[in-house]
């Protein structure tokens, strides 16, 4: 091959290898710029250190450790302003809790103001086994009877500490709550039940504020019965309370007669649900003048229960059982007609005391009388100056027709002599002047015996549901008798008086037996305020009370 020809070759071959070198320069140069503006997702990465090898996942040998602790646990503390040195004093359970804890619930509760009476705090995660512990105030540890109050202090701070206790922790949502005894398991137990307990039957559920139902247990304490006892006297008074609280177009007479058959023949009590013609055939003219003002039938129930001898007399309970009271042609006003749903209030309690007296098996033998109806403005309504007659020959002068309870109480205490009762307790709400001269304090007592009611007062400083003597004179017999057109007015002439005149007028079916009265208008109702262990609304007082009455008379062979 010729010089020139290889000479051409070789520049073909340099030219080809000079192109390459150039696009591999600028491929370069390319890549050189990606990399400084361009980050990898591998860069990103958090590189393992090479001190620790990686190994498999470590298993909890304990799975308690991280179980979900949804306990919570009420316990108690004294204070006493007036003492010297430390004023705040633990309850012994509450001081073992604190030896457990390391000493970590004490040092807790100082670094925040020691609640007081009525008042709690709540701590998280002090020990592995409750989640939240709520440290009630007691008061003084020197608390007792106090005469002048006619009130077992102690016992009521207990209820109190227990209800408040109880209310702090809910919003908290604990499947249980353990509550300590306080030294008094029965009024720990009232107070916590009474507190835990809210009506909510017809919220719905996305609308309402859901309350949790916790189940609740007595902790660090041996008196079981005491607290079983005192369970059922609380869930006594909510079964009154929700009754009271039922709108009067769910609980008319029918379907409150339906609820005592399902509550009480369950327990082997006896209902006898009876008709406005079986009432007219005894000549209880009070309580037909008054069913007739509604549509809604009025309805006689009976209840009896017998858990002692068939020789044995029994005693009668009387509530009254007015569904919804208008005020019939004496038309309430709106401001008292928003609470008449709760005018069956002494309805409701006999029904409940019975059905306790059954769940405890007291040896003791029950006649409950139900008159049930509804007082409405129509024109069947009693007007004023109607008569009606009563199954004694008296003649009934209807002055106001508003005041219907003690019409359908007199019908039911002259048809109670049938049964030769040991004594009789009628509870209703009979007049509002009571709410000016008790308040919520105290309900209005009426008596023809010392005995009765030495025994009902003690009960009722014990339950801290207290009642008061009310005067059973002559002067108010005379009022009730003042009049031209029958044997005894329904009220006396003048507006003022009228609790004292009902009782008065009832009086005038009584003969010889041991008779109580207790006028419950004032305590029928509470706004949340007096009792901290009752919420606002119906209160069902005083189921406790003749539940501790009954008790002790039992205790002392009285019955």
């Amino acid at each position: 091959m010729s010089l020139s020809g290889r000479s051409c070759i070789h520049l073909r071959l340099f030219q080809y290898y000079f192109s390459k070198l150039k696009m591999l320069e600028y491929c370069f140069f390319r890549k050189s710029l990606v990399l400084k503006h361009v980050r990898y997702i591998s860069q990103f990465k958090i590189q393992r250190t090479d001190c620790v090898p990686y190994g498999t996942p470590r298993k909890i040998k304990d799975p308690k450790l991280c179980g979900h602790k949804d306990k919570g646990l009420v316990l108690g503390v004294y204070y006493n302003e007036n003492a010297k040195g430390e004023p705040a004093i633990l309850t012994a359970s509450a001081q073992k809790y604190d030896r457990e804890s390391g000493g970590k619930l004490w040092k807790m509760l100082k670094l925040s103001p020691i609640p007081k009476l009525g008042e709690s705090r709540i701590f998280f995660d002090l020990d592995p086994t409750f989640a939240f512990v709520a440290v009630s105030g007691l008061g003084s540890e020197c608390l007792t009877y106090n005469v002048s109050e006619q009130l077992d202090e102690n016992k009521e701070a207990i209820r109190i500490a227990a209800g408040v206790g109880a209310i702090s922790l809910q919003p908290l949502n604990p499947k249980a709550i353990h509550l300590e005894s306080f030294g008094n398991a029965e009024a720990a137990a009232e107070g916590a039940y009474l507190a835990n307990w809210q009506f909510e039957e017809y919220k719905s559920t996305l609308g309402k504020k859901i309350l949790p139902k916790s189940q609740i247990y007595l902790h660090d304490d041996c008196d079981i019965d005491g607290w079983h006892i005192g369970q059922m006297k609380a869930e006594a008074q909510n079964l009154a309370r929700y009754l009271q609280e039922m709108p009067a177009n769910m609980l008319n007479p029918t379907s409150f007669a339906k609820i005592a058959v399902e509550l009480l023949c369950e327990l082997d009590i006896n209902v006898e649900v009876k008709t406005q013609g079986w009432a007219a055939s005894h000549e209880m003219g009070g309580f037909v003048a008054i069913g007739k003002s509604s549509i809604q039938p009025p309805l006689y129930v009976e209840i009896s229960y017998y858990g002692a001898g068939e020789k044995t007399r029994p005693i009668v309970l009387i509530g009254k059982g007015v569904t919804f009271d208008s005020g019939s042609l004496d038309l309430k006003s709106p401001k008292d007609l928003r609470y008449m749903k709760g005018d069956m209030a002494g309805a409701g309690c006999i029904l409940a005391i019975t059905r306790t007296a059954a769940r405890l098996k007291l040896p003791i033998n029950i006649r409950g009388i139900l008159p049930l109806c509804e007082l409405m403005p129509n024109g069947n309504s009693p007007k004023f100056g109607d008569v009606a007659y009563s199954a004694n020959g008296k003649s009934l002068h209807i002055r106001l027709p508003s005041r219907e309870g003690r019409l359908l109480i007199a019908d039911s205490l002259v048809y109670a002599r049938n049964y030769w009762p040991k004594l009789i307790i009628d509870i209703g709400t009979m007049s509002k002047e009571l709410i000016y001269t008790l308040d919520g304090s105290a309900c209005g007592c009426y008596t023809n015996s010392d005995e009765l009611f030495c025994y009902l007062q003690s009960a009722s400083s014990q339950t801290g549901d207290r009642i008061w003597r009310m005067p059973l004179w002559k002067f108010y017999e005379d009022r009730v008798r003042d009049c031209h057109t029958a044997d005894v007015a329904n009220t006396g002439r003048d507006e003022f008086g009228d609790s004292p005149n009902c009782a008065a007028f009832l009086k005038q079916f009584i003969c010889d037996t041991k008779w109580v009265h207790l006028d419950t208008y004032n305590i029928a109702y509470s706004k949340g305020r007096d009792f901290p262990y009752l919420r606002r609304g119906m209160t069902g007082r005083p189921t406790r009370t003749i539940l501790e009455f009954i008790f002790q008379l039992l205790a002392d062979a009285k019955l």
